[in-house]
């Protein structure tokens, strides 16, 4: 069941629905969430690190194993739960004491037993208990303290997510879960090690009982699970395991020893990032910051990101680490074709290959997961993303540069296809960055490029970020193989809903709406994992009806009567642009049209012309009236953000050149309007034309009375629309109906 656009959620389910990223790949939504390996895959695992011979004189001389017998010092099933904890705590300690030997300072392992402790015996948000029962507690580069609850001051707690090497789980054998039972279990965990240690690559893990236990492995690609292991029957294969899983060698556990930090105290006091430099060479960077990004989960990219410092020249690049599915093309080869674009990100160096999952599995499960591939970029550093923004112009200068940009991607030249369009993948511009670059499109992860300029992709609703995709895409998840291509224009939709997202969550000085006023419960009906639902809620913002007259009234009066008409005017723009295409395409694919679009698309220069004439009407406005109340004057931009990028004595923007010709009028689809009425679903097409045509103004300056008039005069037409009575129903061709019907 999915919440009517207007429904006010509650902020955590909210969060979660807007962080909700679906799968990137359509091979990864196939693919089973955990495989299972063969029944010698543990027993080869981690060779090198306990020597066959140390293993057999450890056995002889351990209190907790009895040679004679041949098994551990495990009691029997009818024991209580806290002598079976015991015994096994006893076990791992003894193994992680005699093989574990830190050589280098400030390196510790230490095994923990938290059965008894009062703060681990809740439950987390999934309702597993709060930590593992028992866990190696780890200190060294890639380790810290957990955070404390007071900046202020020192943590209470000297054990979190955040220092744990592994973990363990401890059941009966005769309440053993099954085997998705114990992964859902131990991926709780899993889940949180990856999120408080961001250099991670793998976490492993084991689920004990007094007789079997299993290694649970989790990586980008997913999770893999072993058979019961005999752990009196395999002693070796049990220290082996429990030694590797706590090695000091950080490479072996897990880490990724390319990023390191030094620690104080606990504390991560400052970071490094080893890449490849400019030069080709390896060169190790200062980190900056880590950059916060929306992952969150264990499967997908996993982009992390980090703001570093080169030691000599002192000039900053973001580094960004993320796991490529191996299918598809690494971002490095389309940053080396747009290097040097305005309002596109300039990449400085790359790596395409750290390592794949597929070498950290069992190689019989190959095949049965997506495959993914570590890779690393560094380029050149900007301001924060665009939702940080401090002013007005700011905002508006940003999201209009980032068209700009976006428009050389898909010129003739280049053929490259965004396809992700988000809060997220904009950047603000460096200070001081002059017209063309106040906003810089970043993350090509998503692109396409076509190799001819007939080549297309097909709109896919499982690619890109759900509160930001278009119409057509989201109906993608409906059609099928019959969906339209992706083209520039769902992009262009994109950017509107982006405009529209910060207009409806944010004030003009950037700050952000609680979640259930009435802007952001709007935006939150984007985000519905349901491509139907967040389609049906986006639909809302247009034509006539009561949710669309609320969004403008909501822009107008929050951010004022310039950015009011931008809003207004853009999604008039995206209404006609996505009705003439649907008229065009009717019962698209056509065997007798290849490309019904292409005549259409002929006009892409003059499509981008218009929405950029939107964009420079308003900053003219903004910029031109002394009295809004939504700018910041010169000081407040000078001093309190310098990284916004913002001259707020710069002049006024240029308008781009005018083209030669404007398009002709666009026709509405009544025939879509009219199967919409017909079935009873909201339609977002108005009764009857309100606009004749986009007007494209000859460059002059632009007055706000020239704008209030033309907002007055839509509000009249939407008026009459709303009072006007709904035409009969007429057949379309079956193209539309089935597009229509599913919901």
């Amino acid at each position: 069941m999915h919440h009517p656009a207007g429904y006010s959620k509650d902020w955590q389910n909210a969060k979660r629905l807007f962080a909700l990223r679906v799968a990137q790949n359509p091979l990864e939504t196939q693919c089973p969430r955990y495989t299972t390996t063969s029944d010698t895959y543990a027993h080869g695992l981690y060779q090198d690190v306990v020597d066959h011979h140390d293993v057999e004189r450890f056995l002889h001389g351990a209190d907790c194993y009895s040679v004679p017998q041949g098994r551990w010092a495990t009691p029997n099933a009818s024991t209580t739960p806290e002598t079976l904890v015991n015994s096994i705590f006893n076990i791992i300690r003894s193994i992680v004491g005699r093989f574990i030997n830190p050589k280098d300072p400030g390196v510790e392992r230490e095994v923990v037993n938290t059965f008894y402790a009062p703060r681990c015996s809740g439950t987390d948000s999934r309702g597993y208990r709060a930590c593992p029962t028992l866990l190696v507690r780890a200190a060294g580069p890639s380790f810290a303290l957990p955070p404390p609850l007071n900046p202020q001051g020192p943590s209470p707690f000297d054990l979190g997510f955040s220092n744990m090497a592994t973990y363990f789980s401890i059941k009966p054998e005769s309440e053993v879960p099954s085997e998705k039972e114990i992964v859902d279990e131990m991926e709780s965990y899993a889940h949180q090690i990856f999120r408080d240690q961001p250099n991670r690559a793998h976490v492993r893990s084991l689920a004990f009982t007094e007789n079997h236990a299993r290694l649970v492995h989790f990586d980008r690609a997913g999770s893999q699970i072993t058979p019961p292991i005999d752990i009196h029957k395999h002693p070796g294969t049990i220290i082996r395991l429990i030694a590797g899983l706590s090695s000091t060698n950080e490479r072996i556990m897990g880490l990724d020893d390319s990023v390191q930090w030094t620690i104080i105290a606990g504390r991560k006091t400052s970071g490094s990032v080893t890449t490849t430099s400019p030069s080709g060479e390896p060169k190790t960077y200062p980190i900056v910051e880590r950059i916060p990004t929306a992952r969150d989960s264990i499967r997908g990219r996993a982009t992390t990101c980090w703001r570093v410092q080169d030691p000599e020249s002192g000039e900053e690049y973001v580094v960004k680490d993320s796991w490529r599915p191996n299918d598809r093309s690494p971002e490095s080869e389309l940053l080396e074709v747009v290097k040097g674009i305005p309002g596109v990100v300039e990449m400085i160096s790359s790596e395409s290959y750290r390592g794949e999952v597929k070498d950290m599995r069992c190689p019989s499960t190959i095949g049965q997961y997506h495959n993914r591939i570590a890779t690393r970029v560094a380029t050149k550093s900007y301001g924060p993303p665009i939702h940080r923004f401090t002013s007005v112009v700011q905002l508006l200068c940003a999201i209009r540069d980032a068209i700009g940009g976006h428009q050389r991607l898909v010129g003739d030249d280049i053929r490259i296809l965004h396809r992700d369009i988000s809060h997220n993948n904009i950047l603000l511009g460096q200070p001081g960055a002059g017209v063309g670059s106040q906003g810089v499109l970043i993350d090509l992860d998503m692109a396409f490029r076509a190799p001819d300029a007939n080549s297309t992709v097909t709109a896919d609703h499982d690619t890109g970020t759900r509160l930001f995709q278009s119409h057509s895409v989201l109906m993608s998840a409906y059609l099928k193989k019959r969906s339209p291509a992706h083209d520039y224009l769902d992009d262009l939709e994109s950017f509107f809903y982006l405009l529209a997202y910060i207009f409806l969550s944010y004030l003009p000085d950037g700050t952000p709406l609680p979640s259930g006023n009435e802007g952001p419960s709007i935006v939150w009906g984007w985000a519905e994992e349901s491509a139907s639902a967040a389609r049906e809620n986006k639909c809302l913002l247009f034509g006539a009806g009561p949710g669309a007259s609320r969004a403008l009234r909501l822009v107008e009066d929050a951010w004022g009567p310039a950015c009011g008409a931008l809003f207004d005017e853009f999604r008039w723009w995206v209404l006609e642009k996505r009705d003439e295409k649907d008229e065009l395409l009717g019962g698209y694919p056509s065997e007798r049209v290849v490309n019904p679009l292409k005549s259409f698309h002929s006009h892409r220069d003059e499509h981008y012309a218009q929405v950029l004439n939107f964009f420079d009407e308003a900053i003219e406005a903004v910029q031109g009236s002394a009295s809004t109340p939504t700018s910041i004057d010169d000081e407040s931009l000078s001093t309190s953000n310098p990284g916004s990028g913002i001259d707020a004595s710069s002049p006024t923007i240029p308008s781009i050149p005018t083209p030669p010709t404007a398009l002709a009028p666009c026709r509405r689809s009544a025939r879509i309007r009219d199967l919409r009425l017909a079935k009873g679903e909201p339609s977002p097409i108005p009764t009857q034309p309100s606009k004749t045509s986009i007007r494209i103004e000859p460059e002059q300056p632009t007055t706000q009375l020239r704008r209030s008039a033309r907002l007055q005069k839509r509000r009249l037409e939407d008026e009459h629309q709303l009072d006007a009575s709904p035409p009969k129903a007429k057949r379309i061709k079956k193209g539309l109906r089935v597009a229509t019907r599913a919901r």
